[in-house]
């Protein structure tokens, strides 16, 4: 597999311990561990896309313990110290940051992705482009957040929206507000008014995204950091962790605090669609004891 190089280097973020579930047969699935038809589950094809735009050694993937079942096979490639294991559900906030600080103690000058594992696209080689076009984008604005969008349209179910300022000369467009899943009525006006569709997709450099959360919760970073230093192993975050009590994914900040520095990048839609809209194609993937095949993503290197 050969991956594009850049320089800073390239670090993947998956998050994948979101608490969205899927009713079943069998009980609750998480939306992240289900697959539509044929394909891999959705956490796997989010591993694919990392491999298309870095090495595996530089994947990091957040995960919950509660989920392990549906995980371990998925993201076996991924070594343990590169595992965020919370101990909790649904704390995306928490686990960016333990994240983040496990990236800084490999590579503080890196460029990370962060992409949820709970949306589906159908084009890696779009999503390559897109990531290709952010980090562009950053070489003229090194202190900025960028967030892949793509053309929006209206009336669908459970998009997030992203306003964009006006043509100011420099690569994208300023951010000015974020929407989350709003009424379809809302949806068409903000489409009239030039909104685009979020992806969740954001790239930035390691240092954007730690000095931002740490503006924003001091303590929460803090923690984090203790915590990556101390184990070579699974990076365990315990239910009860200081700057813990955030449950909304840190995308959603966006919506009380906006964000000066969030750039917003239009890219050709690569198939990319949110749950809402697929929710009725999903199945869930069938667990380990139920006599999968391991989802061997990467196969020939120890990381």
């Amino acid at each position: 597999m050969t991956s594009p190089l850049y320089s800073p280097p390239l670090w993947c973020i998956l998050q994948a311990d979101g608490d969205k579930a899927i009713s079943t047969n069998r009980g609750a699935v998480p939306v992240q561990f289900c697959s539509t038809k044929a394909s891999p589950p959705l956490v796997q094809r989010c591993l694919q896309r990392a491999l298309r735009v870095t090495k595996p050694r530089h994947v990091v993937a957040t995960v919950a313990e509660a989920h392990r079942i549906w995980w371990s096979d998925p993201l076996w490639c991924v070594a343990p110290h590169r595992r965020i294991v919370d101990a909790s559900t649904g704390r995306q906030t928490v686990t960016l940051a333990v994240a983040l600080a496990v990236v800084e103690r490999a590579a503080r000058d890196a460029v990370v992705v962060v992409q949820p594992a709970d949306t589906f696209c159908t084009s890696d080689s779009g999503f390559v482009a897109g990531v290709r076009r952010a980090v562009r984008a950053l070489d003229a604005l090194p202190d900025h957040v960028v967030t892949l969008t793509v053309e929006a349209y209206a009336s669908e179910p459970g998009q997030d929206y992203v306003l964009p300022g006006a043509e100011d000369g420099l690569p994208g467009k300023s951010a000015v507000q974020f929407v989350k899943r709003p009424h379809p009525l809302i949806a068409d006006r903000l489409v009239e008014n030039g909104a685009c569709l979020s992806t969740g997709v954001y790239i930035s450099r390691l240092s954007t995204l730690v000095d931002i959360l740490s503006g924003l919760w001091p303590d929460l970073m803090v923690a984090a950091h203790a915590l990556a230093s101390t184990t070579e192993a699974e990076v365990v975050t315990p239910a009860r962790m200081t700057g813990s009590r955030f449950s909304r994914p840190w995308r959603h900040t966006w919506v009380q605090r906006p964000l000066s520095r969030l750039r917003a990048v239009s890219v050709d839609d690569f198939g990319w669609s949110s749950v809402g809209t697929i929710a009725s194609e999903l199945t869930p993937s069938v667990s380990k004891d139920e006599n999968s095949v391991p989802a061997r993503a990467c196969v020939d290197q120890k990381l």
